[in-house]
């Protein structure tokens, strides 16, 4: 008795060897009609001197020498598995919309972030940027831009012993409204150096809330320093800053 398999398309037997088993998950190929089939589901005993049996075989017993009978089998080629299928591309219309949204946040977001500058230059505006903070919870405010506020000119002298005068003029270089800079007047002595420093706010001082567009306002402080302080001074050094 021998163990072959049968290839059930073509009914053609084929001896079996163990490397029929390793190799491609043991799927073979017919070698008379190209069928592709597992070499261990069509196994059967046979008698060279009466032909097959039918009955199926489970393991494969170790054969001491092949049946005569047509050339094994070539190895099949293992399946090769789907491919993904390319997903379609969404329609012109969806891809427009999105663009369209995508544009609209960003100009939302561009409003939001420059509203004090768009205020400035337009003051038709306001009460649009002012109805968009009320609902976000922000506030419209005037720009502020150091580099933007100068000082035109300056004039420092003592009236009294201890009671200086400084007169400052503010320019706005800018082409729209700008918020009112604060001062920072530092006292200076040539061998000493710095003497005293004195700090007006904004508020303080008596510009106006916003300075015009390229204009320039002039102000006034009067103020006192302190004995010995006071016959120290010999220069100064002033400073416009957003606090």
């Amino acid at each position: 008795m021998s163990i072959v398999t049968l290839c059930p398309q073509c009914k053609t037997a084929f001896a079996i060897q163990a490397e029929h088993y390793s190799a491609a998950d043991a799927w073979v190929r017919c070698g008379r009609c190209a069928h592709v089939f597992e070499v261990d589901q069509h196994l059967f005993e046979i008698d060279p001197t009466q032909g097959e049996t039918e009955t199926p075989v489970k393991e494969l017993p170790v054969v001491d020498a092949p049946v005569a009978a047509p050339p094994m089998p070539e190895v099949a080629v293992p399946l090769t598995p789907p491919a993904w299928q390319p997903v379609s591309p969404p329609s012109a219309a969806l891809a427009v919309v999105v663009a369209l949204l995508a544009s609209a946040v960003l100009l939302g977001q561009v409003l939001v972030f420059q509203r004090n500058k768009l205020v400035a230059m337009n003051l038709s505006v306001s009460p649009f940027f002012n109805s968009v903070c009320q609902a976000l919870g922000c506030r419209v405010d005037w720009p502020k831009e150091p580099d933007k506020v100068a000082i035109d000119s300056t004039n420092f002298k003592q009236l009294a012993d201890d009671q200086y005068s400084f007169t400052l003029s503010v320019k706005n270089q800018a082409a729209y409204f700008l918020g009112s800079p604060a001062l920072e007047l530092t006292l200076t002595n040539d061998e000493e150096g710095d003497v005293v420093r004195k700090v007006w706010l904004a508020e303080e001082l008596d510009l106006p809330t916003v300075l015009k567009p390229l204009r320039s306002q002039t102000v006034e402080m009067v103020f006192s320093v302190e004995e010995p302080l006071a016959g120290k001074i010999s220069g100064y050094r002033a400073l416009l800053f957003y606090p």
